[in-house]
């Protein structure tokens, strides 16, 4: 098969974001409502295969920015878990289960 003919990867940046995925933000905050600092890691349960691209229900680790987690990912039922810090160092760990619809799927989507 001439080389032409393979298929070609797609180029997708760092901050590309995958067709038909959902926007996650959600904002981590102290008592005092500071905004805490860390990562979070998300793991989907089901995984997707869209428009020639796989994607397994493998980890990903998000790092929060100004205490705002955001991310866009495709709709799933996703396991949460982070390790945040304060401003004063101390440790809190989050957990959640969180589920991601497509807009579409939605029933106050019109």
């Amino acid at each position: 098969m001439p080389a032409d003919a393979l298929p070609q990867p797609r180029a997708l940046s760092a901050r590309a974001a995958l067709p038909g995925t959902v926007t996650l933000r959600h904002e981590y905050l102290d008592a005092l409502g500071r905004p805490l600092t860390g990562t979070v890691t998300l793991i989907g349960k089901a995984g997707a295969r869209l428009d020639g691209i796989t994607v397994p229900p493998a980890p990903v680790t998000a790092e929060l920015a100004g205490g705002v987690l955001e991310v866009a990912l495709l709709p799933d039922v996703y396991h949460l878990e982070g390790s945040l810090r304060t401003k004063e160092g101390a440790r809190v760990s989050v957990r959640d289960e969180i589920t991601l619809q497509s807009p579409a799927s939605r029933p106050d989507a019109l």
